[in-house]
């Protein structure tokens, strides 16, 4: 990853001065001042429900401000031009998650973030590993797309008109940067493939796969290669206004795949090329669970786009968002160690709501 994608960290007024020698027009944000005034109460329970105005008149807060002060970085972001003074990346961690305790507690929250997620794919998948390390989990996250952002994905992708062109792991890069330049994200441009998903799990870089890939086969060489090294996998496949959720604990020794036996897939990749038909039929009967389980609105768009008259088949941004909620939580309860069971298919809708499967006081 080049220094134009990731942020750089300044150590010295040295390196400041030099950045704003050689960007004059560059923007300067001293975050840390007002950081500072969250973290003292935090970091000092007794002031809670004290008047901010009276807290930061004491003593107390004057003697936390000068055993601060040195405790800073300043962190350059090239892509934005935008020089930021914020803590340090422990105190960054405690204001950033602070607000997530107790639904998730503080022993907890450390787990999560040392829990390292590969999310295969940048469509949905963009979206999920955004979610993923807003809520703290995953600090090291490997994100794999070859293709480039274009306008056609903003309907579902969290990106603007001026990153089309861009490949789309940098897009999500970017994002999860902004929200956390202390983040270590892993980009993979050029792709995923078998031989190098598989050099990461030995190299214990992965403890999860998040996989959205549109690739057929690999979709099933990557659940082989999973149940050879018993990391669990989970996939959304967005459907109309919902989502499928699929989750397939092969860390806890499931042995199928999209709930078969997983020589039936070897079978069918011996059986000659994938051609989208073949995939297809995979998509509609063992993904999402038979016709019947097909959004019939995304349905009509599938046969449009046989008929070619649609360029690609029909997706939702609010589906891609929905996709990365429930991704999230599954996740979360992985990595807690609070899932059992081998093999999840859910199939989740905003209609539910409308349908009246929700309860009332």
């Amino acid at each position: 990853m080049s220094s134009t994608e990731r942020p750089k960290f300044l150590r010295t007024e040295k390196e400041v001065a030099q950045l704003r020698d050689l960007h004059p027009e560059l923007i300067e944000v001293d975050a840390f001042s007002r950081q500072l005034k969250e973290l003292f109460f935090i970091e000092n329970n007794s002031f809670i429900g004290t008047p901010k105005k009276e807290a930061f008149s004491t003593p107390d807060f004057k003697e936390f401000l000068s055993s601060k002060e040195d405790k800073f970085v300043q962190v350059y972001f090239p892509w934005l031009n935008t020089l930021v003074k914020t803590v340090d990346a422990d105190d960054y961690f405690k204001l950033k998650t602070n607000r997530n305790q107790d639904l998730i507690t503080a022993k907890e929250q450390l787990v999560l973030r040392d829990y390292k997620v590969a999310a295969l794919g940048m469509s949905v998948g963009s979206n999920v590993a955004f979610v993923l390390t807003q809520a703290g989990i995953s600090n090291e996250i490997i994100l794999a797309d070859f293709d480039e952002l274009d306008t056609t994905n903003l309907n579902r992708i969290l990106a603007g008109v001026h990153e089309v062109g861009t490949n789309k792991t940098i897009v999500a890069a970017h994002h999860i940067y902004e929200d956390n330049p202390f983040a270590q994200v892993t980009l993979l441009q050029e792709g995923i493939n078998e031989k190098n998903l598989e050099e990461l799990i030995k190299e214990g870089k992965i403890d999860c796969i998040l996989e959205e890939i549109d690739d057929m086969p690999f979709k099933i060489h990557a659940r082989l290669i999973a149940m050879k090294y018993k990391i669990p996998v989970v996939m959304v496949t967005d459907n109309g206004d919902g989502v499928v959720l699929h989750i397939e604990r092969y860390d806890l020794g499931h042995d199928k795949i999209w709930g078969k036996p997983h020589s039936y897939y070897e079978k069918k990749l011996a059986g000659g090329p994938m051609t989208k038909e073949k995939a297809g039929e995979i998509i509609m009967n063992d993904i999402v669970g038979g016709v019947h389980r097909v959004d019939p609105c995304m349905l009509a768009s599938v046969k449009r786009v046989i008929a070619r008259e649609l360029v690609s088949w029909s997706q939702l941004g609010s589906s891609a968002i929905l996709g990365a909620v429930i991704v999230t939580y599954a996740i979360k309860e992985i990595a807690l160690g609070k899932g059992t069971k081998k093999d999840i298919r859910t199939w989740i809708s905003p209609e539910q709501v409308e349908k009246g499967n929700h309860s009332t006081s």
